[in-house]
């Protein structure tokens, strides 16, 4: 095994898997090291799990040669319904509606499943000459070495790297190596993630409907199958989670009304705690963080993912283009910029997803005024709704190169 890379990177899901292969495109060697094995599970079963990859996603995935793989199994999004009610009265009389028709660029995103995704990324990244896989290690020392940092695996192999980039989760125990810290707090809320097949088709259209104990967001993997993100409140949510099949979707239906028919599961059901998590910073010398291991964010905009892409696509830009100009790369003052680029975009959604949440998950009759209020002040305005898709298309603010 080679020794020495231009790029470790700590953390072999999505994000690190991503990164691998941009870095390598832009020809850094590269090292990507997992505790677990990376499994190549392309024949494995659909289990619920899915992605709405932005249109800026989805660009920066057509340059890096991916997106011709993987853009069979992809269902376009063409239309967005958003509504707010409670399950007592149910909708309430003010809806937005959003078309691919208001913008110029469409889809405004693509859902893929999660299965297709890592297939291709895991495929690519085994056949790349310029990136080494190191699977089942784990992260045991960091430390100065001349001008680069060493890093021990498992106790005794030992790589150099000049540039360490964590992409190890929410909870990085790399970016506590490096002394950053985070800011944030835990919500009384936990995600519920299922598939379900129905009756009616959906017509390339995404559905997102506001309850005071949380959004339900109703996502088509194709037009008679559709990625359910529902937020409820831990009390909830483990009631939800202890019921059986027929009992969950009996609930599930309840909130969904009937507009697409009968219901059937398919998948698995998948539960996990919400809470808002941003890096007081991003880089410290030859270190620097992204996705998750920089941000976590409620999923009520369903813009993590994407985000962590902009990180990884401002990342690359910053850094090659230091060194097409024969700077260090990995320098404080190189990764810096990386920083600046990013940390304020990153901030700028959490604490927007984070007064969404606040505003629509409430009972409050006040708040329920200035919903329907806020709501119909959107649909009415062209200017505003262009404004909220361009957002969720990825597309506002500088983009790097790779997501044009």
């Amino acid at each position: 095994m080679k020794r020495d890379f231009d790029i470790v990177i700590i953390g072999g899901g999505i994000n690190g898997q991503v990164l691998s292969l941009a870095a390598a495109d832009a020809g850094f060697s590269v090292a990507l090291i997992d505790k677990n094995k990376i499994v190549d599970d392309s024949l494995r079963e659909f289990d619920g799990r899915a992605y709405a990859i932005s249109f800026s996603s989805v660009q920066m995935m057509k340059n890096l040669n991916l997106w011709n793989q993987i853009g069979e199994n992809a269902q376009p999004i063409f239309n967005i319904k958003v509504t707010h009610g409670t399950i007592e009265k149910g909708p309430a009389s003010a809806k937005m509606q959003f078309s691919n028709a208001d913008i110029e660029e469409s889809p405004m995103a693509q859902m893929l499943e999660d299965r297709f995704l890592r297939h291709c990324l895991n495929t690519e990244i085994k056949k790349n000459g310029l990136i080494d896989l190191i699977e089942q290690s784990k992260v045991h020392e960091i430390a100065d070495f001349k001008q680069k940092k060493q890093i021990t695996l498992n106790k005794k192999s030992k790589i150099l790297a000049s540039l360490i980039v964590a992409s190890d989760g929410i909870d990085s125990p790399t970016a506590k190596i490096f002394g950053i810290k985070k800011t944030g707090w835990k919500y009384k809320q936990k995600g519920l993630v299922c598939a379900i097949e129905h009756e009616h088709s959906s017509k390339n259209t995404a559905y997102q409907y506001f309850l005071p104990s949380g959004p339900l967001a109703i996502l088509p993997i194709n037009n008679h199958t559709a990625s359910i993100v529902w937020t409820e409140s831990i009390q909830n949510a483990s009631t939800l989670t202890e019921m059986n099949d027929p009992e969950f979707l009996s609930v599930l239906q309840n909130r969904f009304g009937d507009f697409l028919g009968q219901l059937k599961l398919t998948g698995k059901r998948l539960s996990f705690p919400l809470k808002l998590s941003i890096s007081t910073k991003y880089v410290s010398d030859k270190f620097a963080v992204v996705g998750d291991a920089a941000h976590g964010y409620h999923p009520i905009a369903g813009q993590g993912l994407n985000a962590g892409m902009r990180d990884i696509a401002a990342l690359v830009d910053v850094i090659s283009s230091a060194r097409y100009r024969g700077e260090n790369f990995s320098s404080i003052n190189v990764l810096n910029r990386y920083q600046e680029w990013r940390r304020f975009d990153n901030q700028s959604l959490g604490f927007a997803t984070d007064n969404l949440n606040k505003m629509f998950s409430s009972y409050d009759p006040l708040l329920g005024l200035l919903k329907n209020l806020s709501m119909k002040i959107v649909e009415n305005s062209s200017h505003a709704k262009r404004a909220f898709m361009r957002q969720a298309a990825g597309l506002n603010g500088d983009l790097p190169k790779l997501m044009r």
